[in-house]
């Protein structure tokens, strides 16, 4: 079904040149604009800046894009229902290259003012915790909440 729709997380041999990951992997979904497919898979632009502003929120990201998202989600008031694949296989680099071009590029203005890039290790670090949809769920769930309460979400 991934090949269906576009979307590949095989093994790459090399770290790619800086914006490769995201246009390789992710924008077949997200779109070259990160605005997504509506229904199917959610923006990324101006939705998940915000989230990097709790710790856990920056465990997150790296969470969904090691494990994988399916089921429904809502973001920006509209439900997606789309299928992403883990991305496991991609090296450390590659993956904090891709959230922090995601992070960087489409979500500067949600940025904290002194955010720091994700960095490989916490990468490295949040392979020790393989999540279900359902875990990864509830952990965007109480990052939400907290954001929410700290008066930083939307």
């Amino acid at each position: 079904m991934l090949a269906v729709l576009g979307c590949s997380n095989k093994p790459t041999e090399a770290p790619q040149a800086t914006g490769q990951v995201f246009t390789q992997r992710c924008v077949i979904c997200h779109q070259s604009n990160a605005q997504g497919i509506p229904g199917m898979y959610p923006p990324l632009a101006d939705s998940v800046g915000y989230y990097v502003r709790e710790p856990a929120g920056r465990q997150y990201l790296v969470h969904v894009l090691l494990n994988g998202l399916s089921g429904p989600i809502d973001v920006k008031g509209m439900t997606y229902n789309g299928l992403m694949p883990q991305f496991a296989s991609l090296g450390d680099d590659e993956i904090a290259e891709a959230l922090n071009e995601v992070l960087e590029r489409y979500n500067s203005s949600e940025l904290p003012a002194d955010f720091k890039p994700i960095a490989p290790d916490e990468v490295h670090a949040g392979r020790a915790l393989e999540e279900t949809p359902l875990q990864l769920k509830t952990e965007r769930s109480h990052i939400i909440d907290a954001l929410k309460a700290a008066g930083a979400a939307k």
